[in-house]
């Protein structure tokens, strides 16, 4: 009898994480890492209306129960969850009431307001919103804005995190 002895066809190792968090709702993975493309603006919009066309962009929570019991008393209800708060930050500019934006353009910032019109100022929360429902789509905007220097035609980009709470 012949032995035929299997060649080593590599090895590996799988690394994983996670947490455990106390949370109403799960981020929809797609909202969770967002590339947002603007569609180009000319400069003569931002002189004239001092803005640039909305880019819509939305949050969306999924697996929602607003049930909450105590991690440490599992048979302990505390109350259910009622509104989420979502906070958006990055490097600021005008005066910290729009996020900055970085590259070869010049003059322009990143103005992110709710479905009410609401502005969002980098780091300060926003007004909390209501929880209903298994899932729940939260709407914003986003889109440039002078920042009170002189505009000039290039690119930008900018890094906005974003953190939500609830209660």
């Amino acid at each position: 009898m012949t032995t035929v002895l299997a060649a080593d066809q590599g090895s590996g190792v799988v690394i994983l994480g996670g947490q455990i968090v106390d949370t109403a709702c799960a981020l929809e993975t797609e909202s969770a890492y967002q590339l947002i493309e603007m569609d180009p603006t000319p400069v003569g919009r931002l002189v004239r209306e001092g803005e640039s066309n909305p880019h819509p962009f939305t949050l969306r929570l999924v697996r929602c129960s607003l049930t909450r019991t105590n991690p440490n008393q599992s048979d302990e209800k505390l109350p259910d969850w009622q509104h989420v708060r979502v906070t958006f930050d990055g490097v600021t500019d005008r005066e910290g009431r729009s996020f900055a934006a970085f590259g070869s353009s010049q003059g322009v910032a990143l103005l992110i307001t709710d479905a009410a019109g609401r502005e969002s100022m980098p780091g300060v929360p926003m007004p909390l919103t209501p929880v209903a429902g298994n899932h729940q789509v939260l709407h914003y905007t986003l889109r440039l804005v002078g920042n009170d220097r002189p505009v000039s035609v290039g690119t930008h980009r900018a890094a906005v995190r974003f953190r939500l709470e609830y209660f």
